[in-house]
C-alpha cells in the first residue's frame, strides 16, 4: 500500500487507489498489458507465457506454463460488479484442462509462429526436461484482479480453502504527481481480503466474550475501543469522519457512530497493572440502534462471509452506507 506522508507533522494517511476507468483504460489495455510485460511482473521467470485472448473466441485473457507443465488460466476481472469472472476461470480450466499436448502446441505456435515447438521452449527458457505427457497434468487459475475489489477477493480465498488451486494477483493504481503508479502483487499468502479496503467503514467487536463490562462500556461511554497488543492497535486506523458499527457476538450489530480522529489511550478497566492497554475513541451522532443487526442479515446484504469473531474490519461503501440507514 502507498502513504503520503507529512513530513512536518509526522503522520501518514494511506493514499486511495484508482480503477481502470479512471484513467481512461478498458479491459483489453490491461491484458495488452500483462501480455507484454509478464516478464517484468514475475520475478525469476516462472512462467512461460503461450496466449493471449482473441476477440469473439471462447479464451482466458491469458495463460501460461510453469517448469513442471502445469497451465496457468489467467482472467482479469477488471469491473468490481461483475462476479461472473470467477465462474469463468474455472469454466475455462474445465475447457482447456482437457487439452492434449498437441493442442496446447497449436495454440502456442499460433501466437509464437517463429518457435519450433512448446516443449523445446519450455525446456530451454527452465532448463528442464519436460515431456509431452508432463504438460497440462495439473491447473492453476489465476483472477488479477484490483485490490478495492474484496468481494471477489473474499470468494477467492473461499475457494482455495476447498481444495481449488485458484489464486488472486492484486494490481492496484494510483495518480501521484501526474503520473499512474502501478503496483502489483503476485503468489499472495493468507490474503486477508478485508485489508485493503479504506472506504471508511468499519465493524468492531464490543468483546462481549469476555462479559459485560468491556460492552457495556463501550455503549455507556459512546467509543470504539480495542484492548492489549496487538488488538488495541486497530484503533489507530480509525480516521475522523469514518462511521463505526458495534458488533455484540450472538446478537450483531447494536450501536453506531463517527469517528472523531481523536486517539485515547487508559489503563484497561482503569486497573494500573494495565496501562494504556486500552485504546478508544469518541463516536460522535452515536446511536443504540432500536433493532439489532444479525450477523446472518450483514452477510446477506453484503454477499460476503465475515468473520465476526476478529476485532474489527473494514467494510466497502455500498455495505457500510446500507447499515448507516438503519435504525
Amino acid at each position: 500500500m502507498i502513504f503520503n506522508l507529512n513530513k512536518a507533522k509526522y503522520e501518514i494517511s494511506r493514499r486511495k487507489g484508482l480503477r481502470l476507468f479512471e484513467i481512461g483504460w478498458k479491459e483489453e489495455d490491461f491484458q495488452r498489458l500483462m501480455y507484454e510485460n509478464l516478464d517484468v511482473l514475475l520475478p525469476e521467470d516462472e512462467l512461460l507465457l503461450i496466449m493471449q485472448s482473441r476477440r469473439w473466441q471462447e479464451e482466458p485473457d491469458l495463460m501460461a506454463i510453469d517448469r513442471n507443465g502445469d497451465l496457468f488460466i489467467f482472467e482479469l476481472k477488471a469491473w468490481e460488479s461483475q462476479d461472473a469472472n470467477l465462474l469463468q476461470v474455472m469454466r475455462y480450466g474445465q475447457i482447456f484442462g482437457q487439452y492434449s499436448y498437441g493442442d496446447l502446441n497449436d495454440l502456442f505456435l499460433k501466437f509464437f509462429p517463429n518457435e519450433k515447438s512448446l516443449l523445446g521452449a519450455i525446456n530451454r527458457k527452465f532448463n528442464t526436461e519436460v515431456k509431452e505427457a508432463d504438460v497440462n497434468q495439473k491447473q492453476q487459475f489465476v483472477l488479477i484482479t484490483n485490490g478495492l475489489d474484496f468481494k471477489t477477493r473474499a470468494a477467492i480465498e473461499y475457494w482455495a480453502g476447498q481444495g481449488v488451486k485458484i489464486s488472486s494477483w492484486i494490481y492496484k493504481l494510483y495518480e501521484l504527481e501526474n503520473q499512474t503508479l502501478l503496483e502489483f502483487e503476485t503468489y499472495r499468502k493468507n490474503p486477508n481480503p478485508y485489508e485493503d479496503i479504506d472506504e471508511g467503514y468499519y465493524i468492531l467487536n464490543t468483546n462481549s466474550k469476555d462479559g459485560d463490562i468491556d460492552d457495556n462500556d463501550m455503549l455507556n461511554d459512546q467509543k470504539a475501543a480495542a484492548f492489549f497488543e496487538p488488538w488495541k492497535f486497530k484503533i489507530e486506523q480509525l480516521k475522523k469522519g469514518d462511521k463505526v458499527f458495534l458488533y455484540r457476538s450472538g446478537t450483531g450489530i447494536i450501536a453506531k457512530g463517527i469517528a472523531t480522529g481523536e486517539l485515547i489511550k487508559k489503563a484497561y478497566r482503569d486497573n494500573p497493572e494495565h496501562p494504556n492497554e486500552e485504546y478508544s475513541m469518541k463516536l460522535n451522532k452515536f446511536r443504540i440502534l432500536d433493532n439489532p443487526i444479525a450477523a446472518s442479515e450483514i452477510k446477506k446484504i453484503a454477499g460476503v462471509n465475515y468473520v465476526f469473531m476478529q476485532t474489527m474490519f473494514s467494510i466497502d461503501k455500498e455495505t457500510g452506507e446500507k447499515l448507516w440507514d438503519r435504525k
